[in-house]
């Protein structure tokens, strides 16, 4: 379950960041069973951007919560459901310093972190940031590069690298986390490069169903399946997680109503958004139909990206409990 750290989430109407209501559904998600609860990392609200599309600065005003604040708070409000972000941006931080960041959520949440990490795609938050922005190439050469140096961080005692885009001299990370031999490592993205990387570097992938359509995923798991069999390595031991937004209601009729609105916040058409795989709209027995198409193509793990609203959350996990699902 992804967290709605994003202003003007999916809702009936205009409501105020709460970390409470955050805290509300995290709650929810960890007594209801999920399996990971996630933050997506952004410095601006994604809502006026997306990956390739056109800014709409004026949707930044909407605001978000900080991913790796907005997740330390959570795993301390938690215990069963493991912790990610969806995903974190390589460009924000040093990758030495985002292992020693790791490491300690990890002895702080009893070994609960999943590392989930992606080259960057939104330009106008780094520049609004100050954060350096690259081109593509070197963004995807700086995420291997930061993979390598956080393994090496956490299993060994002293790291000395010399790569490209980074180098780290006699570094030392203490105490190691929680977990042997080190928390999993997911990367993030949905191009085959970024595949590449999963496969070598990874013990999963998460692939951004925004601008992967269901037929593009089916399309890159053959080509990952056919990596993996290059490379010598099993594609189950990559775990793949896809996101999706489940629109819930008692009667097909009502989450059609309800998807209608929530497109119409994110400046789409009813028809177009409700024609993506990747919205699930209807009752309980409908949203798990729609998960299980995901599963049938690859995916391990569908996580659902929740709106601003802890008793919607609720409901939907617990006609989701009755499907016995």
């Amino acid at each position: 379950m992804n967290l709605p750290v994003s202003g003007r989430s999916y809702s009936r109407e205009d409501v105020e960041l709460s970390f409470d209501v955050l805290r509300q559904i995290a709650q929810t998600a960890d007594k209801g069973g999920y399996k990971t609860i996630g933050v997506h990392d952004h410095l601006l609200n994604p809502l006026g951007s997306a990956p390739g599309g056109k800014e709409m600065p004026e949707r930044f005003k909407f605001g978000v919560l900080e991913a790796w604040t907005t997740l330390t708070a959570v795993s301390t409000v938690t215990s069963k459901a493991r912790l990610t972000n969806k995903v974190l941006c390589n460009l924000f931080r040093y990758p030495a310093v985002l292992a020693k960041m790791a490491a300690t959520l990890d002895v702080i949440s009893q070994g609960r972190v999943n590392l989930a990490l992606g080259a960057g795609w939104f330009r106008g938050e780094c520049l609004a940031y100050g954060v350096p922005w690259k081109p593509y190439k070197a963004r995807v050469e700086m995420l291997k590069e930061g993979v390598q140096i956080i393994k090496k961080l956490w299993t060994e005692e002293v790291v000395n690298f010399s790569g490209k885009h980074y180098r780290i001299e006699n570094g030392i990370l203490s105490p190691k986390p929680v977990q042997k031999p080190h928390p999993p490592i997911v990367i993030g993205g949905s191009s085959e490069s970024i595949m590449r990387i999963a496969v070598e570097e990874a013990d999963g992938w998460d692939v951004d169903t925004g601008p992967c359509s269901f037929e593009m995923f089916q399309d890159r798991f053959a080509q990952l399946e056919n990596y993996c069999s290059e490379m010598g390595r099993n594609v189950k031991t990559l775990r793949i997680s896809v996101n999706a937004t489940p629109i819930y209601a008692e009667t097909v009729v009502e989450a059609k109503k309800l998807a209608a609105i929530w497109a119409a916040r994110i400046g789409k058409k009813p028809e177009e958004y409700m024609a993506s795989k990747a919205v699930f709209v209807g009752t309980a027995e409908d949203i798990v139909s729609s998960a299980e198409k995901w599963f049938e193509s690859g995916a391990d793990q569908v996580d659902f990206i929740m709106p601003h609203d802890a008793a919607y959350a609720q409901r939907l996990t617990d006609a989701l409990a009755k499907t016995g699902y």
